[in-house]
């Protein structure tokens, strides 16, 4: 018995606390300047979206991607009104895309930028 302890007491050995995960936090509101003002640069490139507006910070809904944090952007496209994600990793957009029902993009406020 007392074997089988010293045994499976060193299966610890060969993982790191440290090697996990860390917390992503929600970004601050300097950070979010600096997010927002790239989400406006992107979305003005987009030829045929018109009238922009960007949510507020929330979490990634879809878990789609690694990424803890989104922000949605919502424009007009001829007569529909399009909607996208920005996944945000520090201050940083890693990464977006069109948004999909799981965004829950519908269900934020949004402001002009």
């Amino acid at each position: 018995m007392s074997l089988a302890a010293v045994l499976l007491s060193g299966c610890t050995f060969f993982f790191d606390v440290q090697d996990s995960v860390q917390p992503d936090p929600e970004p601050d509101s300097r950070q979010q300047k600096v997010i927002f003002d790239r989400i406006q640069q992107i979305t003005q490139s987009m030829k045929d979206i018109t009238r922009s507006e960007i949510s507020n910070v929330g979490p990634n809904e879809a878990q789609s991607g690694p990424e803890k944090w989104t922000v949605c952007s919502r424009g007009n496209s001829g007569s529909e009104l399009r909607y996208f994600t920005f996944f945000l990793k520090g201050e940083t957009v890693a990464n977006w895309r069109p948004a999909v029902i799981n965004d829950k993009c519908e269900t934020r406020n949004y402001s002009a930028f």
